[in-house]
């Protein structure tokens, strides 16, 4: 072999070496790009789904008929809603009691008061979840009533407090009120 014909043999190599590297480096950068634009449909997905998953959940849990999966759409719609609006007063509640602790000299009765309106909405919330009860009650029949007793009981946790479905953004996720 002459070394003209070597040099190009070992041109051609380093040539297909490079477009190879070059195509693997392009296929992971666009792989990572696509698993990245997933992650953000899924996340912004998990944030709309609760509530469906929350309705088949039940639906499926109790039996409910058509009839019954309308009605129980429109309690569901009332509850997140409300349940939203105190969530996020006592969201910015436990903020605003954060930021009067931090300051040099907090103000104990400032304290107090947001301590008084934090006890006031979780008994609210309470009263919210005790009317999302007892309306999906009203559409059962006895034998559903008897399972979403039994539900709510297996929701109960250590504190015999029930975990409900936060409204909003948990991806589903029952949690402590």
């Amino acid at each position: 072999m002459n070394p003209n014909s070597k040099n190009r043999i070992n041109i051609w190599i380093i040539v297909i070496l490079i477009f190879t590297n070059l195509s693997t480096i392009g296929s992971f950068y666009y792989h990572r790009m696509m698993e990245a634009k997933t992650s953000e449909v899924k996340q912004v997905n998990e944030n709309t789904i609760p509530g469906e998953q929350r309705t088949l959940f039940f639906r499926d849990q109790l039996i409910l008929s058509d009839e019954q999966l309308e009605k129980f759409r429109g309690i569901n719609r009332n509850f997140n809603q409300t349940a939203r609006g105190i969530e996020m007063n006592l969201a910015q509640l436990r903020e605003d009691l954060i930021n009067e602790l931090n300051t040099q000299n907090p103000d104990s009765i400032r304290l107090k008061q947001i301590a008084i309106e934090v006890g006031n909405n979780h008994r609210e919330l309470k009263q919210v979840t005790i009317t999302f009860y007892l309306d999906m009650k009203n559409i059962c029949t006895a034998e559903q009533q008897t399972k979403l007793h039994n539900i709510f009981q297996s929701m109960l946790n250590k504190d015999n407090q029930i975990n409900l479905p936060q409204p909003g953004n948990q991806g589903g996720r029952w949690h402590k009120k």
